[in-house]
């Protein structure tokens, strides 16, 4: 396995002067906020893309029905980068919805080629209404229906004879190196009806999480992050304990065995959804039952992970907000406003003590 704090090394913790956000946004004296994307946009996944150019996954809402958003620019302010749209496309299927999760860049993949991203995500189709279908789109940021050349949306479902039952949805919600990792649910089952999901994009295999020797503690993979080789980690959060923890864990592609299992219920933690390498651990961000918190953890020398230092994370006069994603030392998600039916996405560049 490769030494994780080796290669953990293109993200850090200190922010680009070019994503500082604006002081007055300071919230006392640990996190500063920021709008970002428009009214009903929502933020689900970041990349760098060079420099201090990201990439985002999202959705905006057309006609009714959530479809797909992707951001190229700056992370902050997003009204200087561009905005994309492109449709999943399958032949002989009417693509209804979508939403994007993901991504990853040519920063971090040069098998990618210049300019091209990788895209995870989910989809819904005319004729069988509501489920979720899951997607890889490799290729260069468009918009529309017209796919450019080279490009391809590949569809990826967890087969139903190695989940015990026929799979309802399977949605795919982060991307790095050669992993995809989500959940997916069953049409029916006795204990529980979602699990957790490695799909292996170069050999076209696929893991379940079986925590305990189980595929039925409602255990979910939201986040990924490559360490280099063979060596990935995982986030998400599982009924484990029978009460739903955040959880860090690495694994081995080429093995396919977990190690090092960490489970984190600060403030009843339900699941981390981010992950980013900062040299000498991770940042992640969670949503607890009060809201979203941002975390930062170490690597021990013996490979396990430290404690997490919290920091509470609620847009100001917001609702509630949500932790989404996180890129070096900034956490994002949506929040929602009292009296309000719409949503507005953020950003919340955190100034914390590092973990021992």
């Amino acid at each position: 396995m490769v030494n994780k704090l080796h290669s953990i090394r293109l993200e850090v913790i200190v922010l680009s002067a070019a994503v500082l956000l604006p002081s007055a946004a300071l919230a006392g004296n640990e996190v500063r906020y920021a709008q970002i994307l428009e009214t009903n946009e929502s933020v689900t996944g970041v990349r760098g893309d060079g420099g201090a150019g990201v990439v985002l996954t999202g959705s905006y809402q057309n006609s009714g029905e959530t479809q797909g958003l992707l951001y190229r620019g700056p992370l902050y302010p997003t009204k200087m980068g561009t905005i994309y749209t492109p449709v999943p496309t399958f032949s002989g299927q009417t693509v209804t919805s979508s939403l994007f999760y993901g991504p990853n860049t040519f920063v971090f993949d040069r098998s990618l080629g210049a300019g091209n991203v990788r895209v995870v995500g989910s989809y819904q189709q005319e004729s069988t209404g509501s489920d979720n279908y899951g997607f890889i789109y490799k290729g260069p940021l468009y918009s529309g229906t017209t796919v450019p050349d080279g490009a391809t949306w590949t569809e990826i479902n967890v087969p139903s004879d190695l989940a015990g039952g026929p799979v309802q949805d399977t949605i795919p919600h982060s991307t790095m190196g050669d992993l995809v990792v989500g959940n997916y649910d069953l049409v029916s089952a006795p204990l529980s009806t979602g699990n957790a999901f490695i799909y292996n994009i170069r050999s076209g295999s696929w893991k379940l999480f079986d925590f305990g020797g189980s595929m039925t503690n409602e255990t979910t993979a939201y986040g990924i992050w490559h360490n280099g080789g063979n060596s990935y980690t995982i986030v998400g959060g599982t009924d484990y304990h029978g009460i739903q923890e955040g959880f860090l864990v690495d694994y081995d592609s080429v093995s396919e065995r977990f190690s090092h299992l960490t489970l984190y219920k600060h403030h009843l933690v339900t699941h981390f959804e981010g992950i980013t390498g900062t040299g000498r651990g991770f940042n992640l961000i969670a949503t607890t039952a009060t809201g979203a918190a941002f975390a930062s953890v170490t690597v021990k020398p013996d490979g396990s992970f430290s404690d997490a230092i919290w920091t509470p994370i609620s847009y100001p006069g917001g609702k509630l907000s949500t932790g989404n994603s996180v890129y070096k030392n900034v956490a994002m998600g949506i929040y929602t406003v009292q009296g309000s039916e719409s949503f507005r996405s953020y950003i919340a560049a955190v100034t914390a003590p590092e973990p021992r």
